[in-house]
């Protein structure tokens, strides 16, 4: 992981230098607020919240009119998990553990992260991308039934490696600034786990995966404010050039309106 993020650092670094600057490369920071489940876990629910934060680069690879692609490289800080508040207050005790059978359970996966997506933009507003992501698994918690399990992330429990699927969109707000929208889901699963009921009979083994959404605030560092202008005023009633296409297109609907009265008189 450690390869991967100084890889990253190092791309990202570049995209803040003048020379980055004055060609392609934009540089981004961005901080969300996840909420989270694990599919397999025999718990329902995206009730476990979380943190996605870190930097990124911005590189366009294709331009055509208002349209554009670009491809963006992030390195972050995820916070996933699961989690479920109690269930139970009959005080029945389990007869392995001594310890009284609640239901709760809160499980936190801190992972560093690596997003590679790729996203069509629409007159600098609108971008929806789709990606993948390499993740590290950094730190785990997990409680059952309020009490500590004391696993951790070489343990073994876990997987350490993640591979992700991404779906993105986001809108410009103001400025630089950009509001988005992500989801997330493990193309590998994070842990294999059997499961038992309270007699301790087997309820099978379930492959667990994250399933997560992502409210993000981007801001882009080296966007140039004027091509935003420039942007702006292609496409509003400031710039003449709006003006002579909406006359070309009161002549186009007056020629055919012409066109459909000359052929009711030949009729």
């Amino acid at each position: 992981m450690k390869k991967y993020i100084l890889i990253g650092l190092f791309i990202i670094f570049a995209a803040f230098t003048k020379e980055a600057k004055a060609q392609i490369f934009l540089g981004e920071a961005f901080v969300g607020y996840n909420i989270c489940q694990v599919d397999g876990d025999r718990i329902m629910g995206f009730y476990k919240k979380g943190v996605n934060v870190g930097v990124g680069v911005i590189a366009p690879i294709w331009r055509k009119n208002n349209f554009s692609l670009e491809l963006s490289l992030e390195v972050a800080y995820n916070q996933k998990g699961a989690k479920q508040g109690k269930k139970y207050s009959d005080g029945v005790i389990d007869s392995i553990t001594g310890n009284p059978i609640t239901g709760e359970y809160d499980l936190s996966l801190n992972y560093g992260e690596v997003p590679i997506m790729i996203y069509f933009t629409d007159k600098n507003v609108v971008s929806a991308g789709f990606g993948l992501s390499y993740a590290r698994l950094m730190e785990v918690k997990e409680y059952e039934h309020g009490v500590n399990t004391h696993v951790t992330a070489t343990s073994g429990e876990f997987k350490r490696d993640e591979l992700n699927i991404l779906a993105d969109v986001k809108i410009r707000v103001y400025k630089r600034w950009k509001l988005g929208f992500r989801y997330s889901y493990s193309l590998t699963p994070i842990r294999t786990r059997e499961y038992f009921n309270i007699n301790h009979e087997s309820l099978g083994t379930f492959k667990q995966y994250n399933n997560m959404f992502t409210f993000r605030l981007t801001y882009v560092f080296n966007e140039k404010l004027e091509n935003l202008q420039r942007e702006e005023y292609r496409y509003t009633g400031d710039n003449p050039k709006f003006h002579e296409r909406k006359l070309e297109r009161q002549r186009k609907r007056m020629a055919r309106q012409q066109a459909r009265e000359e052929r009711r008189k030949n009729k």
